[in-house]
């Protein structure tokens, strides 16, 4: 409510929604829930359950790791809208749509989850409208591809309540895991469903744009992971894993091929998050737990990379103006911006010594002995790298660059440092990746005696 009331005041809305949404991701870590605790001296207590529409939103050890990581990460995207002069509204409604994805991994039974990022897609829609009001495609295609995938899962879910799918009934098992299969596809942005993502890169700012992207990928991870871990079946038939396989490849093949045929920059980065979210699923289909670890902590590393490129980015003189004008091109630029933004965008590609190089190491020795994943791993590397380094090396010249304010200077540099320390350090992260997975109930294997 206060992020709605203060959206005049830039700055302050996203500072509030930033904070909000880290304050939220706590007390889904924190809070023993169903025991009082003190708030400014108020004791206050949450129950675990309530009900919504005739569906429970429950609040579990199981759920808790991931909830708080989808309020933190989005957190970051929203606290630094400001320093990217991004809308006013990314704040208020970004926060909105947070709660509704926590609200999506929180539903029992989960297949309902897809109604609630389909709402937080219908939200979305304002965030990637036009700056200057006139109508986009990123809106309407954004629409009707979550719209899509709703449907399909939650008729999966109607075959699975009624049709009492279990591993015995082989065709129905089957054709539930078709029809989550192609939900899910839909909503993790699985080629041809990411023409949103590209229209998006072509007309909306860059900070709403790194945080649809990086919050709804998140929510189509965690769906599948939710997925994998509830239904023996699912886990047990190794199309499903062929498929995610398959997906993964086309998109890491899809997204290289047309990452080198790019030259704006947004656009380069639309498609190196799908080459991103591909090296994911070929981790999640090595059906091991460490390859749903691998494909978390990328989730990870992707929020802060997709991050630190948005703000860089938006200070370049080309974030106003046409990348194609040789006027913008050769427009002084601050290196300070320029670095955090080449930083970033290498970040997704996976280059060493950046936040995204652990996943695609990892990923390498998970995939051992497959050799097109790895060949394809290397080719999504090298071509989004070298598509960026292309791109970057078509800015102005860093001399006499105007000055930025020292809060955003401080945002660029600690950015760029924050990456360059989860290239060299990773370690945390994925432990806590690990310790995620490990709340996902039936998804790892019970230690024997």
């Amino acid at each position: 409510m206060a992020g709605f009331i203060l959206r005049g005041r830039a700055a302050t809305a996203s500072w509030i929604a930033g904070v909000g949404a880290v304050l939220l991701g706590a007390v889904a870590l924190g809070v023993v829930l169903g025991e009082p605790f003190q708030v400014l001296g108020f004791g206050v207590k949450l129950e675990p359950g309530w009900s919504v529409l005739g569906r429970s939103l429950v609040l579990s050890p199981a759920n808790r790791v991931s909830i708080g990581f989808v309020f933190i990460t989005g957190a970051l995207p929203l606290a630094g809208s400001y320093a990217a002069d991004a809308p006013r509204r990314l704040g208020s409604i970004g926060l909105l749509i947070l709660v509704l994805l926590a609200a999506a991994l929180m539903v029992q039974p989960f297949v309902f989850s897809p109604t609630f990022i389909a709402a937080a897609a219908i939200l979305g829609c304002l965030v990637v409208v036009r700056p200057d009001g006139r109508p986009g495609r990123a809106a309407p295609r954004l629409l009707v591809a979550y719209v899509l995938g709703m449907m399909a899962i939650l008729s999966a879910g109607w075959l699975i309540e009624v049709g009492g799918v279990t591993a015995s009934t082989e065709s129905p098992a089957r054709t539930a895991s078709l029809l989550l299969g192609l939900g899910i596809a839909i909503i993790v942005v699985t080629p041809p469903f990411h023409t949103w993502l590209t229209a998006s890169a072509n007309e909306s700012h860059p900070m709403a744009l790194v945080f649809l992207a990086t919050a709804l990928q998140s929510a189509g991870l965690f769906l599948l992971l939710n997925s994998l871990a509830s239904y023996s079946w699912m886990r047990a038939e190794p199309l499903v894993f062929s498929f995610l396989r398959g997906a993964g490849l086309l998109m890491i093949a899809l997204g290289g091929v047309w990452c080198l045929a790019e030259r704006r920059g947004p656009r380069i980065v639309a498609y190196g998050l799908l080459v991103d979210f591909g090296v994911s699923l070929l981790a999640v289909a090595s059906a091991t737990p460490g390859g749903y670890g691998i494909a978390l902590g990328m989730a990870g590393a992707r929020a802060v990379g997709a991050v630190v490129w948005g703000i860089g980015f938006s200070n370049l003189p080309v974030a106003t103006g046409s990348e194609s004008d040789p006027a913008q091109a050769m427009a002084p630029i601050h290196p300070m911006a320029a670095a955090a933004a080449l930083a970033g965008a290498l970040s997704l590609a996976g280059l060493p010594l950046t936040a995204g190089f652990a996943g695609r190491w990892m990923t390498l020795a998970t995939v051992q002995g497959d050799r097109v994943a790895s060949l394809a791993i290397i080719f999504g590397v090298v071509a989004v790298s070298y598509s960026v380094v292309r791109w970057a090396r078509g800015l102005g010249p860093p001399a006499e660059a105007p000055s930025l304010p020292g809060g955003r200077r401080v945002l660029l540099i600690g950015g760029t440092a924050s990456i360059i320390v989860l290239g060299v350090l990773p370690g945390w992260l994925y432990a806590w990746a690990l310790s995620a997975v490990a709340g996902l109930a039936g998804i790892v294997p019970p230690t024997p005696p």
